[in-house]
């Protein structure tokens, strides 16, 4: 089974309200090196999610890069997903546990409270957002920000996925709250070449990296 580490980089999220290309977008994923794969696709039915997942499934299995299904357990488990990332729900997380006690669980969070709520009761990443104003999700709830974010990281023991509204150009300044990564959708698929600002975004990650050391 695929672990999760605290040194992610992108998690890069492909969303299907910005591209139908799972395939195209994986694979130019797994080629660049991200960690970890979200598919994220709320405005199908069961069977269409379920049948991209297994071909995003069918790539990962065969690299070192960690698949994550959004939301849906029983897509996850049919896959044969990594894991799965839900939302906030108590009941979910414990159902998800339950059906895929060796798979990887994330959890959203948008506070401390939530942050800790969830690393106790056994979440393997969180989610933690929105950083910043996001079109992508326009009801995620009230704005962390950089300060907010940086005391979060400090009193969390696992990953977090910084998320919401970070691009390229604000890509610094949450790498420097010291996060595990920073989860991206329309800031790569929402770019009229998604392989460049991909190429930038993890080049821009690796920089700052070593020049943490």
């Amino acid at each position: 089974m695929k672990k999760i580490d605290k040194h992610i980089g992108l998690y890069f999220i492909i969303d299907g309200n910005f591209t139908r290309d799972f395939v195209g977008m994986t694979k130019l994923a797994i080629d660049l090196g991200v960690k970890i794969i979200q598919y994220r696709d709320k405005n199908v039915g069961l069977s269409e999610m379920l049948k991209n997942a297994i071909k995003i499934r069918e790539l990962t299995k065969k690299s070192e890069t960690i698949f994550i299904v959004n939301d849906n357990v029983d897509v996850a488990l049919k896959s044969d997903a990594d894991g799965i990332h839900i939302g906030k729900e108590d009941a979910k997380y414990e159902y998800a546990r339950k059906l895929l006690p060796n798979k990887i669980i994330g959890i959203s969070a948008d506070n401390l409270e939530e942050s800790l709520f969830a690393e106790k009761n056994g979440a393997d990443y969180i989610g933690l957002g929105p950083i910043f104003p996001t079109s992508t999700k326009p009801d995620a709830g009230q704005i962390i920000g950089i300060k907010k974010l940086s005391e979060i990281v400090k009193l969390i023991q696992i990953p977090v996925i910084a998320i919401g509204g970070i691009n390229l150009k604000k890509l610094e300044s949450v790498l420097a709250t010291k996060v595990s990564g920073v989860a991206i959708i329309s800031a790569i698929l929402g770019k009229p070449n998604p392989e460049n600002e991909m190429k930038n975004i993890i080049n821009k990650i690796k920089k700052q990296n070593q020049m943490r050391g």
